[in-house]
């Protein structure tokens, strides 16, 4: 995209709906960054962008040739991908920037962009004609996001986000662009490496490794630094994919090397790419599994002892 395209981003009402992870956030930098203040960003959940676009474009259907809506790093369902079809069909601006396999079908849309080789920063950094300032800085959450890692800096960069919070990483990034990280931010990622490498010798000893379809899976339950742990797990159980389970998300984050996890993913519900997939089991039999263990698990912690009244 040229760069005098973005000349009309600044002559409508400009919204970002995007993920939370890194990639989605990274997608948030960029959009601060080049469109300044005035852009309106969200960031969406999995699960939740459908309701969010469609309450967004009903807002402005009145209107919408005064609005651009972007969507990156989020596949759409058949009701909001409807809804985006008659905001562009209405002379709204509309673009879904994606990556996930399970947004391929999309692709037949003018307004959509799916490409599961590069990441949603990526294509929205092209999308915003290329900012020279924030080359380096899209290129490594696209390390991070594919589950390259070929450069280190980009796991920190991922973990420098868990500990500023979305909103300080944004002003961090928007402000200073280059992946050198402060004597702060140094000491700040030595400290947590160090507990996260006692966190992830734990997980690694509490796996369980099974075979699936005559590859080697290793399974584990966890609620933080998946993409940490599956790598480790790789590592250190010589397995070809993995499956962390977060009981309190209800998800299963899936992690693979030639074994394409997107198409697990999807036959539950879920997405994303060959490497890197996940989804959530919340309101299906597993859950009412888990919420029954949960139940007697209270009821036992509950109940009094022997001669105790």
């Amino acid at each position: 995209m040229p760069r005098t395209a973005l000349y009309g981003y600044w002559m409508r009402d400009f919204i970002l709906l995007t993920h939370t992870d890194l990639d989605g956030t990274g997608c948030a930098v960029l959009a601060r960054a080049v469109l300044g203040p005035a852009a309106t960003i969200r960031r969406v959940e999995n699960g939740a962008i459908d309701a969010e676009l469609e309450a967004c474009l009903s807002q402005r259907m009145s209107d919408p040739k005064q609005h651009q809506v972007v969507v990156t790093d989020h596949g759409l369902g058949e009701a909001a991908t409807t809804a985006a079809a008659a905001f562009a069909a209405a002379g709204g601006e509309f673009r879904l920037l994606d990556h996930h396999l399970s947004s391929t079908p999309l692709a037949v849309h003018d307004w959509a962009t799916i490409d599961s080789a590069r990441s949603a920063t990526g294509l929205f950094f092209e999308h915003l004609g290329r900012p020279p300032a924030w080359s380096e800085f899209s290129t490594l959450v696209e390390d991070h996001d594919l589950w390259r890692h070929q450069d280190a800096r980009s796991a920190r960069l991922a973990a420098l986000l868990g500990l500023l919070g979305s909103e300080r990483f944004m002003e961090r990034f928007v402000a200073r662009p280059e992946v050198v990280f402060s004597e702060a931010e140094s000491l700040i990622l030595e400290r947590d490496a160090a507990w996260r490498e006692e966190f992830l010798v734990k997980k690694v000893a509490q796996a369980r490794v099974l075979e699936i379809g005559g590859e080697r899976w290793a399974l584990v339950y966890a609620e933080q630094h998946q993409s940490d742990l599956a790598e480790r797990m790789m590592e250190t159980l010589q397995v070809s994919a993995t499956a962390i389970v977060n009981p309190a998300k209800r998800t299963v984050s899936l992690r693979g090397r030639g074994v394409d996890v997107s198409a697990i993913a999807e036959r539950h519900g879920g997405g994303g790419h060959a490497r890197a997939a996940a989804f959530s089991f919340r309101g299906t039999p597993l859950e009412l599994d888990l919420e029954r263990f949960e139940a007697a698990l209270d009821s036992r912690l509950a109940a009094p002892e022997e001669g105790e009244e």
